[in-house]
């Protein structure tokens, strides 16, 4: 989004995701449930814009999934993730009430997860990273001071490196993988493609 004016201006918000995935299946007459997910994930953020097309900030990334197995078998998942990084961002393209902005950023995630079944909970490797990333977001002005926003990882551009660790001591597991890619996941991109956000300037 641009600001309503040449003058820098101080702006927050945030953005937040949602997404649920339930089964069910049937055997003639008999209906047994599947396997079903939850996840919801925030995104605060805070900024200056510099200019009226270029504005800098951070954003801190904060997501919880849930698990839940088929009828006859109660293991359940949980997973915990976080981020948190500094951004740029550069209106594009402006039309009335309409801007593009390219948004990009950098910083350090983690994630770590368990699974419980009955009375027995097991933790999972946990992982840390570090990631570099671009994408497009809309936004429409609604009034001078608010914006709302629609980002996609649709044209996506993302560098990163992750680290995996399990134990300690003698006995720490470590794995570290590189990942590069540009364009979209087509199962994530439908799964969830969109995530909506509100700007506030002041």
């Amino acid at each position: 989004m641009t600001a309503v004016s040449a003058q820098a201006q101080f702006f927050v918000g945030g953005s937040t995701g949602f997404d649920i995935d339930m089964k069910k299946g049937t055997t003639g007459s008999q209906v047994r449930n599947g396997p079903s997910k939850v996840s919801f994930d925030f995104s605060p953020k805070v900024g200056y814009y510099l200019s009226s097309n270029f504005g800098a900030g951070v954003i801190m990334n904060l997501g919880i999934g849930l698990e839940n197995n088929r009828q006859d078998d109660p293991t359940k998942w949980t997973n915990f993730n976080w981020g948190f990084g500094p951004f740029l961002r550069y209106a594009v393209l402006s039309r009335g009430d309409f801007s593009m902005l390219i948004e990009g950023g950098m910083g350090v995630y983690g994630e770590m997860s368990k699974r419980t079944q009955g009375t027995t909970t097991n933790k999972y490797p946990s992982t840390f990273g570090f990631d570099i990333s671009a994408m497009p977001i809309l936004s429409y002005s609604l009034t001078d001071r608010v914006n709302l926003e629609v980002s996609s990882n649709l044209l996506r551009f993302g560098f990163g490196v992750e680290t995996e660790k399990e134990g300690a001591g003698e006995s720490l597991d470590k794995v570290t993988s590189t990942s590069f890619g540009f364009g979209i996941d087509g199962y994530d991109f439908f799964s969830t493609p969109y995530r909506i956000g509100v700007i506030f300037k002041f």
